[in-house]
């Protein structure tokens, strides 16, 4: 019996100390992942940010205009940035177009488009760029002048060497430097011309009140023979500024209703040969 005793102690204690060692040897379990809380809601509203507001093509078509202006291919240009403008209406497009005017001597829309670029809220020029175009702007008004005109009747329409550009009673736009006729027509009323000589950086202020005419007699034949020699003699020039003035502004609605051209896009100071043209922008009374 001590024997068996002694055996069976003996293996109760080999078992025991068997268990200790692979208790020992055997690694704690791997901790679980540190468990991250997501971060708390921001105060305030939200605000959604578009990965970007340029519609497709705009962003081509303003390096497709960039590489003109390069190239010295301003006509190109133009019509590239009008596209562009038309796209997505901006203070770069605007102030891109405003250099590439002054580029082709178009200093009456050049400043049209330099003023709406300083006022526009979208893609606003920074104080580099409103240094630049104000300076260019400066530029551009010693070629123009402001014509302001008053007419009666309100019917009454206003004509740009040869070109309507207004009705009454009131209107305002810019010519560059130079002589300009400009004729006041309204059914039922004599027609009156006016001729005016356009200084930089002036104004110039025109009262109208057209007379009713007569609609018999040798008076009435007479007026209406002077006018008959006088269209004869202005019709060439009228017919040389109808193709240009046309498209000046046509192009004023389409920035109204609204490279360095590096734009705004890249900013390249470029340089410029002043220079002087003829048209005709149109200006708030």
């Amino acid at each position: 019996m001590t024997h068996l005793r002694a055996i069976l102690l003996a293996l109760s204690l080999l078992t025991h100390l068997t268990g200790l060692a692979r208790a020992q040897s055997t690694p704690p379990p791997a901790a679980p992942p540190l468990q991250i809380a997501p971060p708390s809601a921001p105060v305030g509203p939200q605000v959604n940010v578009p990965a970007s507001d340029e519609p497709p093509g705009y962003v081509e078509t303003v390096d497709a205009a960039i590489r003109e202006h390069e190239l010295s291919h301003f006509q190109e240009a133009r019509e590239l940035l009008l596209k562009a403008h038309a796209l997505f209406p901006n203070a770069r497009t605007l102030r891109g177009l405003g250099k590439v005017e002054y580029e082709l001597r178009n200093y009456g829309q050049a400043v049209n488009y330099l003023e709406q670029a300083l006022t526009s809220q979208v893609r606003p020029l920074d104080a580099r760029l409103r240094a630049e175009v104000e300076g260019l702007l400066t530029r551009a008004h010693a070629y123009v002048g402001e014509v302001h005109v008053d007419v009666e009747p309100s019917t009454a329409q206003v004509i740009v060497d040869g070109v309507t550009v207004a009705s009454g009673p009131q209107a305002s736009f810019s010519l560059v430097v130079g002589d300009h006729l400009i004729e006041f027509q309204a059914a039922g009323h004599f027609p009156q011309r006016r001729a005016v000589r356009v200084k930089g950086g002036e104004q110039t202020s025109i009262q109208v009140v057209l007379d009713a005419p007569l609609t018999s007699g040798p008076l009435a034949g007479k007026v209406k023979a002077e006018d008959a020699a006088h269209d004869g003699a202005h019709d060439d020039r009228a017919r040389a500024r109808r193709r240009w003035l046309a498209w000046t502004l046509s192009a004023a609605a389409v920035a109204g209703a609204a490279v360095a051209i590096g734009l705004a896009f890249r900013d390249d100071p470029s340089g410029h040969a002043d220079g002087g043209s003829s048209g005709v922008v149109l200006r708030n009374p």
